[in-house]
């Protein structure tokens, strides 16, 4: 019998860590976009919440809604964001507190904080954030995968990652709290694998790697975003 093939996004992140070249990751980055800068939305993001989420405010639970409509979460509708905000509010009441601190990095997260992160992404994926016209009536639509992960990247951008489908399938089925803190402890080796055999520290990746405004989770999310949506 053989072996079943490794998901395709943790050979990925298995490439990352021991086997590509600075200058083929390079690449991939660059690939990814020309300017090393923040996006647009993300710089308004960081504007209006100068830089730290705090969503106890509403003003900033707006920036974020705004924010992951740029990033693509389209099922977040206008016309339910006051919704949308009291889904956010609800759940940062309930699991800010517990999400690993402001300075806390990826490569540091004790297995207590992944867990708990895990639990925090079921919270808020499950969610009711919007809804959606079908038959001539609206039907509620939950928060989601995407729009979680993207939520908890934005809220904790030093820690934790944002994914979008393609990424997600990469890691296997069912999507979810558990597949996430796989995906992040997959991607905590490989930034820690990688800055050993570049002889760096991981803060010191995206700069060496051309990406200076990216955290070391956003390099990994750009990295698989290449990746992941490249035909075989």
């Amino acid at each position: 019998m053989t072996a079943a093939s490794p998901l395709p996004g943790v050979s990925a992140l298995d490439d990352l860590r021991a086997n590509l070249s600075r200058d083929e990751i390079a690449g991939y980055l660059a690939e990814f976009g020309a300017s090393a800068g923040y996006d647009s939305a993300t710089r308004r993001l960081l504007e209006r919440t100068e830089g730290q989420l705090d969503l106890d405010l509403e003003e900033h639970r707006l920036a974020l809604i705004i924010w992951l409509r740029a990033w693509g979460c389209r099922h977040l509708r206008r016309a339910d964001t006051p919704l949308t905000a009291g889904t956010l509010r609800t759940w940062w009441e309930a699991w800010g507190v517990r999400l690993p601190g402001e300075q806390a990095t990826l490569n540091a997260l004790s297995r207590a904080e992944l867990t708990t992160a895990g639990q925090a992404y079921d919270a808020l994926r499950s969610a009711p954030a919007a809804a959606r016209a079908t038959r001539g009536r609206d039907v509620a639509v939950t928060f989601g995968d995407t729009a979680t992960a993207k939520a908890l990247f934005a809220i904790r951008p030093r820690a934790l990652l944002p994914w979008d489908e393609q990424i997600r399938a990469g890691f296997g089925r069912p999507a979810g709290g558990a597949t996430y803190v796989t995906m992040l402890e997959l991607a905590a080796a490989a930034l820690d694998g990688l800055a050993r055999r570049l002889g760096a520290r991981v803060g010191d990746l995206p700069g060496l790697l051309g990406r200076p405004w990216s955290s070391p989770p956003k390099l990994v999310d750009e990295y698989l975003s290449v990746r992941m949506n490249r035909r075989p």
